[in-house]
């Protein structure tokens, strides 16, 4: 299942606490001039901290969130409840950056609530099976978001419009394709390693992506599969335009810039199959490679 969100700990700021020799009764006006001290220092390192993390910070909010924390409750069981609660707050985030639009917080914590109270632990088989039925879902509800559809429809609104379009072919499978150059030789095949010059463009004709000056080298069995049925069509020589409808590009789960659903363009020119000794690892380009 495609990854839904990294998320980095950012350290706290490390003060080394001056033991404090009060007696019962002690100064106030002592410690009151500490509990200064110590606000004015990890203020400043937190706010620094906090416009190093974003920009665009509110800073209000943070400082609710922190007193929030500071104020609760300290016992084992509040602190370890609230350690999952934060880790709750960040899949919310996640989802709602991946599917466009946020969960259902009442029908989770519902879920939850009724799973944590559970006398009988759940057994590995029937946590695998829930775990199994998470991807599916997740496709399901990204195909339903808002940028999902919009993007689906626009990209159906651009192929109706280059059906009228006579230099264009469309295939079964939903690709159209207009020959610039037919080149020369044997088509390539699904196990080839192509190396090919490409621009890829949004359907407004932005660009998004471009191979650069040097052809770059393509395992058709790794990229998305309108290139890979592209290329197939192609022989060495060959220069081409393909637009690739969202569901045979990167799907609703959109990639690295390209957004759910989204039809995609590109000029492609293949120079050959790629000949040249391979290295360990090698490193491929992230698009048009399928998304991980």
């Amino acid at each position: 299942m495609k990854k839904i969100l990294a998320i980095a700990a950012a350290g706290l700021l490390a003060v080394g606490f001056v033991g404090c020799n009060s007696k019962a009764g002690g100064s106030s006006e002592a410690m009151d001039s500490l509990s200064m001290a110590f606000g004015d220092l990890y203020g400043a390192g937190m706010g620094q901290q906090l416009r190093g993390m974003d920009s665009t910070v509110n800073m209000e909010q943070a400082l609710k969130g922190m007193e929030y924390i500071a104020n609760a409750d300290t016992s084992k069981n509040f602190m370890a409840g609230l350690q999952m609660g934060m880790q709750i707050a960040q899949l919310y985030a996640g989802i709602e950056q991946q599917c466009g639009m946020p969960i259902n917080k009442s029908l989770f914590m519902k879920h939850l609530r009724e799973a944590i109270m559970k006398t009988t632990p759940m057994g590995q088989e029937e946590m695998m099976a829930l775990q199994s039925k998470i991807e599916p879902l997740l496709n399901k509800a990204m195909e339903q978001s808002p940028k999902a559809i919009a993007n689906k429809k626009a990209g159906e609104e651009y192929m109706a419009k280059i059906k009228n379009d006579k230099s264009y072919t469309f295939t079964k499978s939903g690709i159209a394709y207009k020959v610039i150059n037919a080149g020369e030789g044997k088509n390539f095949s699904d196990s080839d390693v192509v190396k090919v010059n490409y621009v890829g463009r949004h359907i407004d004709g932005t660009e998004f992506d471009k191979s650069g000056e040097n052809p770059v080298p393509f395992n058709l069995k790794q990229v998305i599969p309108g290139f890979a049925e592209m290329i197939q069509l192609m022989k060495p020589g060959s220069k081409v335009t393909v637009v690739i409808p969202g569901e045979l590009a990167y799907g609703p789960q959109g990639n690295r810039g390209i957004e759910p659903n989204e039809t995609l363009i590109f000029d492609i020119e293949t120079i050959g199959l790629d000949d040249t000794p391979k290295p360990a690892r090698p490193q491929m380009p992230v698009r048009p490679m399928k998304a991980k």
